[in-house]
């Protein structure tokens, strides 16, 4: 006898939809993972000139790389098929808006000499980040998980593959 409690876990086990929707996700959080120690470390600790400066340039140099990358993944890979239907066409708009705004943050971190402007950029990169994630974890991936097939299967490995390259 199986208890229905179990059904829905089974269920994502054997979906190929929702695995590949849980490895996305899991490419997200690895992100934010290590993208909130770095924010961290220059906006909520009293650092010396040095350590600040240190703690900057590892921010800069951690958004120029990992943030980017994942941006320019995500735009690739997963807008590319659902930018075209009507029902998602705006929300491939706006993901690839707030990706240029974040983007436009990225390269003021990476310019900015003033302490108290690194500490604000950094803090709206890293809201707006978690709220760009959010955007595709509740809107983009339901929608690219009804397309035909096992597509999102493959995106889902491709996204992983430029997101994260071996290095």
């Amino acid at each position: 006898m199986t208890l229905t409690s179990q059904v829905p876990f089974q269920a994502a086990e054997t979906d190929p939809a929702e695995r590949a929707c849980a490895g996305i996700r899991s490419v997200q959080q690895r992100l934010l993972t290590s993208l909130r120690p770095k924010v961290a470390m220059l906006t909520e600790l009293e650092l010396g000139p040095d350590a600040r400066d240190a703690a900057h340039a590892t921010l800069a140099a951690y958004c120029n790389g990992p943030v980017r990358r994942h941006l320019a993944a995500a735009d690739q890979v997963l807008y590319g098929p659902v930018a075209g239907s009507p029902e998602t066409r705006l929300l491939v708009q706006a993901l690839r808006i707030a990706a240029t705004a974040l983007d436009g943050d990225i390269e003021a971190l990476g310019r900015t000499d003033d302490a108290h402007r690194a500490r604000a950029v950094a803090q709206r990169i890293e809201t707006l980040v978690v709220a760009h994630l959010a955007v595709e974890r509740a809107v983009l991936l339901p929608a690219l998980a009804a397309l035909p097939g096992h597509e999102l299967a493959r995106l889902a490995g491709d996204f992983t593959v430029l997101a994260e390259p071996l290095d």
